[in-house]
């Protein structure tokens, strides 16, 4: 065989090997054909499931440390004994990242797995007669072109992350070089082109949200690519994207519109919500759970008392945090144009309150901030460590407050702030995702990952009409989202025509899509990724804007060539 041929299919044979939601009767996929498998409708969905079970895997852990822990937005300090971890979370802030960070190694793979996989299974539903079975040739075009906007998919996270990418059409193929960022960009644009209109349109507004890709998800995925085409290729495409974004919300790709509430597309219940174009289901108690690592990162091993006695899959680690807004006098950094995540939010804006489960799936604020007092049983989470027993104060600072009076640190002033000296309280933590008290514990993880939401297209519609000159329309679009977070709808400090620069922009996509995983990718878009400073980082170089290839993939694909900035025989792109 081939040695691309076997170097794809072991990644999907592996891949297989850990996918548990269909029953295959013990036999070996590459035993199986078309022929033997498919003998119901049922079996094409098992197939169309199997690349999807990555993506939902993908979306998490390591891609969203790489998008939003070397950030102005989110960080993970060392904590006395925890969380260094041989510095890996320092490198991400510091932007000292290497080839052999599993971070990075654990992204590429998820990269390339994910081609293989979405390949193989659409080489398997390509080669079906769907009418064999009971469906029709249109039921195979919204499958195969699923799979398609699917590979598109990958294919721009690998571009993101890494820049030009190895092309594969086939299982078959040979090995391949690294193709250039153009040609990547291209590829990902005729996929996209092929599968939108083959695609199904989704019926009602409101409708239940699966996680497979109906047309508005797949033209948002392809908005996306012509909005970050500057930094992707050098070649801006914002009219285009401005293009698509104004048919999405008008409709022309199904009903969709903002939901009434900041909470509704992170709820309970958000594959309901009106504005959410794609979701990663999400289901307590079984394979389906996109938000259990979550859990464990985000919050104290105490933190289930706050929330009322819950206890998830085991205790958390204490781990990420948003980056301090404060020094360790306790005033705000005014130094920095970036960062400082919680102090962006306004005082008056209803999602800075502390969280906090009301019962019945309803719930208020977003953060863990202060004193660890639940209001309505009282509980408090306490320490474990160095402020064992007692019960935590989670302040918007990272310094060695135990140490503080000292010869060493004799005033608050003194107190170092940065990535080494994180204490137990260090840091607020944020609640997107809701959590329930033990009582509705069965909702725990139910709220799916919104993709891809209405919110999203607005926000990009509005930074286009910003650079067209159009400050005026931006504004508008902002604050169109914007006064469901205040009381009343009463926004008291909306976005104008004369306020609005590019860090008023940067502001706002932080605040609404605080830890939802892309903030690094509208950093590099206006040039700050690597240029600006913010807490506990100064500017790298613009070689940074992109990962390096691990050395593992190099060493299996000696075609592959590394990125500049991390090694000599580097990619001329």
């Amino acid at each position: 065989m081939k040695r691309g041929y076997n170097y794809i299919k072991l990644i999907v044979l592996v891949g297989l090997l850990s996918f548990n939601a269909c029953d295959l009767d013990e036999v070996h996929y590459s035993s199986v054909t078309p022929g033997t498998f498919f003998t119901s409708p049922e079996n094409t969905y098992a197939v169309l499931a199997r690349p999807f079970t990555h993506w939902r895997w993908f979306i998490g852990n390591d891609r969203w440390y790489l998008q939003e822990l070397t950030t102005d937005a989110m960080t993970c300090p060392q904590r006395g004994d925890d969380w260094y971890n041989g510095g890996e979370y320092v490198r991400l802030q510091e932007h000292t990242w290497n080839p052999d960070d599993r971070f990075v190694e654990n992204t590429y793979n998820g990269v390339t797995g994910g081609i293989a996989r979405t390949l193989s299974a659409k080489e398997d539903l390509e080669a079906l007669h769907y009418t064999t079975i009971g469906m029709t040739d249109q039921d195979k075009a919204d499958q195969v072109q699923q799979l398609e906007t699917l590979l598109a998919w990958f294919y721009m996270r690998g571009l993101d992350f890494f820049g030009g990418m190895p092309i594969y059409d086939s299982t078959q193929d040979e090995l391949q070089p690294r193709a250039t960022r153009q040609a990547t960009f291209d590829h990902i644009e005729t996929l996209l082109l092929k599968a939108i209109p083959n695609l199904k349109v989704k019926a009602q507004l409101g409708a239940f949200e699966d996680g497979y890709i109906r047309r508005a998800a797949a033209a948002a995925i392809l908005a996306e690519l012509y909005f970050n085409s500057e930094a992707y290729t050098g070649i801006a495409r914002y009219n285009d994207a401005a293009e698509i974004c104004r048919d999405i919300i008008k409709g022309e790709y199904g009903p969709y519109e903002l939901d009434a509430t900041w909470w509704g597309p992170h709820s309970f219940d958000n594959d309901r919500s009106p504005e959410v174009l794609w979701t990663v289901p999400s289901t307590y108690g079984s394979t389906e759970t996109s938000w259990h690592w979550y859990w464990r990162y985000f919050y104290h091993n105490d933190a289930g008392k706050y929330f009322g006695g819950i206890a998830g899959y085991g205790a958390p680690y204490n781990g990420f945090m948003l980056t301090p807004s404060r020094k360790p006098t306790g005033e705000i950094y005014t130094e920095y144009k970036l960062g400082n995540s919680y102090e962006k939010f306004h005082d008056l804006d209803l999602r800075k309150k502390p969280y906090v489960y009301r019962g019945n799936k309803t719930y208020e604020g977003m953060f863990l901030v202060g004193e660890q007092t639940n209001p309505i049983t009282g509980e408090s989470s306490r320490g474990t460590k160095l402020y064992n027993g007692e019960i935590l104060n989670l302040v918007d600072m990272v310094a060695p407050f135990k140490q503080y009076p000292s010869t060493l640190y004799p005033t608050l002033a003194d107190l170092p702030s940065g990535m080494l000296v994180g204490e137990e309280n260090s840091g607020i933590r944020l609640v997107k995702t809701p959590q329930p008290n033990l009582a509705d514990q069965a909702l725990m993880y139910e709220p799916d990952f919104p993709m891809i939401r209405l919110t999203e297209i607005y926000y990009m519609l509005a930074e286009c009409e910003m650079r067209a000159g159009n400050k005026g329309v931006a504004a508008d679009l902002i604050n169109q989202v914007r006064k469901r977070n205040f009381a009343n709808g009463s926004d008291p400090a909306p976005v104008t025509a004369n306020n609005l620069d590019k860090y008023r922009m940067l502001d706002e996509w932080l605040i609404e899509f605080l830890g939802e995983g892309r903030r690094r990718t509208d950093m590099i878009r206006w040039e700050v990724f690597t240029n600006d400073k913010w807490w506990a980082h100064e500017p790298s170089d613009v070689t940074k804007n992109r990962f390096p290839i691990p050395y593992t993939a190099i060493s299996a694909n000696p075609l592959i060539k590394q990125n500049p900035g991390y090694g000599s025989d580097v990619m001329d792109d």
